[in-house]
């Protein structure tokens, strides 16, 4: 695993300690999950900042070490959710879940499209409806990326959800008719195509 952060075990919560822990550039944490009971925890805002400019979008597997003292426990983990300041641009607060290692889970996969589309070549215009797809897969399993090739596609036609199941090692959840990139043709023919129909339609 190489995907790691530090924490130190919080004792005082609440509305004042946090605030005293943001001015001092740390970040109030929580840590839960199904076989625990909640943790508070404070984490380095910078150490933050790197760790999310390092795993960018992707949902990854963390390992985080917990210090109480001299004492230090090993979590696996999953970020569920980044609170920041509206305007500030700080980190109000973190949620870490517990992820169990014998249990499947469910977690958003960036996709990475592959490839220039025959739409594109002829003058179609591409559109990335989907930036991630759910997965359910074990937590040691997640994988950093969806390879999807539009090489093939042409003008008018769409990758739907159902297109990549099977081509992705892991049960995909979600609408399977939800076109994930779509090739559409250009505003100008898109509108002279709807004025023939519509003329077609009056004769």
């Amino acid at each position: 695993m190489n995907v790691a952060l530090t924490a130190q075990l919080r004792t005082l919560t609440g509305k004042g300690p946090s605030r005293r822990l943001r001015q001092d550039k740390k970040v109030p944490a929580v840590l839960y999950g199904p076989k625990m009971d909640a943790m508070s925890l404070t984490v380095e805002a910078l150490e933050l900042e790197k760790l999310l400019r390092q795993i960018g979008e992707e949902s990854k597997l963390l390992q985080l070490t917990i210090e109480d003292g001299a004492q230090k426990l090993n979590k696996q983990v999953l970020i569920r959710e980044v609170q920041i300041h509206p305007y500030r641009r700080r980190f109000n607060h973190i949620d870490f879940y517990e992820v169990p290692l014998d249990h499947a889970i469910e977690v958003e996969i960036p996709v990475e499209l592959q490839g220039e589309a025959v739409g594109v070549k002829q003058g179609g215009v591409l559109d990335q409806l989907m930036r991630t797809v759910t997965v359910s897969c074990f937590p040691d399993q997640i994988p950093d990326k969806v390879e999807v090739d539009i090489s093939n596609l042409k003008m008018g036609e769409s990758i739907r959800v159902s297109d990549l199941m099977g081509k992705v090692p892991h049960e995909l959840v979600g609408d399977p008719h939800y076109p994930v990139v779509t090739i559409s043709a250009p505003a100008a023919q898109a509108e002279e195509e709807a004025e023939e129909a519509e003329e077609g339609e009056e004769e």
